[in-house]
C-alpha cells in the first residue's frame, strides 16, 4: 500500500512540474498580450515585456518546453519586442536634433543594440530545424494570405514578417553609418530570412552583402559571403573576381587559382575575369595565353587603347628577349621582324585610340619611341663577322640604324610634350638628336637638362 502511495506521489509530482513548465510558456504568453495591449495604446509598458521575457527563458531551459515550436515562436515575438522597443528609444532621442523622420530611423537603425534582435533572428533558425511543418504552415500563409492562420500564428507571421524587413533597414542603417561589417552581416541575415521564409533566392540582399564586407577588408567574410552567392546559383562575375582578390591577398594561389578558372568557364564572355587571367599568364611570363586573351578582349571592345598597348609590350618583348638572371639580351628570335611589327602596329593604334588620354598617349608614344631607339642602336653595334661584303653590310646596318633613331624622334617628342619635366625622355632624345646631326636640338635638350 505504501509503494502505491509513493508511486501516485510521483506522479503527481511529474504532472505539477509538467503543469509549472507549461505555465511558464502561458505566463510569457499572458505578460506579451498585456504588453502588445499597451504598446496598441501607445504607452508601452515594458514591465510585462521584462516578465514575459523571464517566463520564457525558464520555459526555454525546461527539457520538454524548448522543444516545443510554440515556445520558441513566444521567443521570437518577445525577442523582436524588446528590439522595438530599444529602438523607438533610440528615435526618440534624435527627434530634438534630426528633423527628418528618415534620416532620424536609419540613423536609430545604425545606433541601436542589437542583441535581441540576433536572438529573435536565431528563434526562426531554431523552428526551421525542430518543427519544419510548422514553418511551413506560416510560409504559406504569408504567401496565400494571412487569413487562414489562427491568432497566435498569425502574430508570429506578422512579427516574422516584420523581422524581414528589420533586417533591411538595419542593414541600412549600419551601412549609412560606416558600420560595414554589421551592414554586410545584416544584409546576409535578410537573404537567409527571405530564403527561410519565401524559400527563394535573394540575389539583392546578397550582393549588398557582399559589396558591404569588401568595405570591412575581411577577407573571410568577403570570401563566405560571395562564395554562397556562387553555391546558389546566383552569382555574378563580381563574385568570382571578389573571391580570386581576397583569396590571393591571403597569399592561397591555388584556391585563386581555381576560382578564376570556375569564373571564366561560368562567365566565358566577362572582360574583369578575363583581365585577371591575363594578369596572371603575364606575371607567369604565358605570353602566348596572354596574347590570346587579348585578342579576346579587343573583339569585346576594339577601341580600349590599353589592350593594344599591353599586345604591343608583350610582343616587343618576344621579339628583344631577355636572359631571366642577367637581364641581359640574347639572341633575337627567328620571327624577330614578325614580333617586331605587331609590337609596332599595336603600339601605334594604342596611339590613335588614346587621343583622349595623355596618360596612355605617354605610355604608347614612349615605348614606340624607345623600341625604334632601341633597335636602332642594336643595328649600329651589331658586328658582322666571316662574310666578304662584311663592311657593306656594316654600312647598311648603320644607315637602317639611323632610319630608325629618326622613327624614334618624334614619338619620344610627343611623349616629353605630355611629360615636360621627364629627364628619362630628355636624355634619350639629346643622344638621339647627336646620332641624327641636330647639334641644335642637342644643345637645346641639354640646356633644358641642366
Amino acid at each position: 500500500m505504501k509503494k502505491s502511495i509513493l508511486i501516485l506521489s510521483a506522479c503527481l509530482f511529474l504532472t505539477q512540474f509538467v503543469f509549472a513548465q507549461k505555465s511558464k510558456v502561458q505566463a510569457a504568453w499572458r505578460n506579451l498580450s498585456d504588453y502588445e495591449e499597451t504598446a496598441k495604446e501607445g504607452k508601452p509598458n515594458s514591465d510585462y515585456l521584462n516578465k514575459a521575457n523571464e517566463a520564457i527563458d525558464l520555459a526555454l531551459a525546461n527539457e520538454d518546453t524548448k522543444k516545443q515550436s510554440k515556445t520558441h515562436a513566444y521567443k521570437l515575438r518577445i525577442s523582436y519586442s524588446l528590439f522595438q522597443y530599444k529602438l523607438l528609444d533610440e528615435i526618440k532621442k534624435l527627434e530634438s536634433s534630426v528633423n527628418d523622420k528618415n534620416e532620424r530611423y536609419m540613423l536609430a537603425y545604425g545606433s541601436v543594440d542589437l542583441l535581441d534582435f540576433e536572438k529573435a533572428t536565431q528563434e526562426l533558425n531554431v523552428i526551421k530545424e525542430i518543427d519544419a511543418k510548422y514553418l511551413k504552415t506560416i510560409q504559406d500563409g504569408l504567401e496565400k494570405g494571412l487569413s487562414a492562420l489562427e491568432e497566435e500564428d498569425l502574430k508570429f507571421a506578422l512579427a516574422v514578417q516584420q523581422i524581414r524587413m528589420e533586417s533591411g533597414n538595419i542593414a541600412s542603417g549600419k551601412y549609412k553609418a560606416e558600420k560595414y561589417e554589421d551592414a554586410a552581416s545584416y544584409f546576409y541575415k535578410t537573404a537567409v530570412i527571405n530564403s527561410v521564409l519565401y524559400e527563394t533566392k535573394d540575389t539583392a540582399n546578397f550582393y549588398n552583402a557582399c559589396v558591404a564586407a569588401s568595405k570591412t577588408k575581411n577577407t573571410e567574410k568577403i570570401i563566405e559571403y560571395n562564395s554562397k552567392m556562387v553555391e546558389a546559383i546566383i552569382a555574378s562575375p563580381y563574385n568570382y573576381e571578389s573571391i580570386y582578390v581576397a583569396q590571393l591577398s591571403k597569399v592561397d594561389s591555388a584556391s585563386a587559382m581555381e576560382t578564376l578558372r570556375k569564373g571564366r568557364v561560368a562567365f566565358p564572355d566577362d572582360a574583369g575575369l578575363l583581365a585577371q587571367e591575363t594578369n596572371i599568364f603575364l606575371q607567369k611570363g604565358r605570353q602566348e595565353e596572354a596574347l590570346a586573351n587579348l585578342k579576346l578582349s579587343i573583339q569585346k571592345d576594339p577601341s580600349n587603347g590599353l589592350y593594344y598597348f599591353i599586345c604591343g609590350q608583350i610582343y616587343e618583348n618576344m621579339a628583344d628577349p631577355k636572359d631571366k638572371l642577367t637581364g641581359k639580351e640574347i639572341e633575337k628570335p627567328k620571327n624577330f621582324e614578325e614580333l617586331f611589327k605587331n609590337a609596332e602596329s599595336n603600339y601605334l593604334k594604342a596611339i590613335e585610340l588614346s587621343a583622349s588620354n595623355q596618360e596612355m598617349l605617354y605610355n604608347s608614344s614612349y615605348n614606340l619611341g624607345a623600341m625604334y631607339n632601341n633597335y636602332g642602336g642594336y643595328l649600329a653595334n651589331y658586328k658582322i663577322e666571316k662574310i666578304t661584303d662584311a663592311a657593306k653590310r656594316q654600312k647598311e646596318n648603320e644607315a637602317r640604324a639611323q632610319e630608325f633613331y629618326k622613327k624614334a624622334i618624334p614619338y619620344l617628342e610627343k611623349a616629353l610634350s605630355i611629360h615636360s619635366d621627364d629627364r628619362s625622355t630628355m636624355s634619350a632624345l639629346r643622344k638621339l638628336y647627336l646620332l641624327t646631326g641636330d647639334d641644335a636640338k642637342a644643345k637645346d635638350m641639354s640646356a633644358k637638362l641642366k
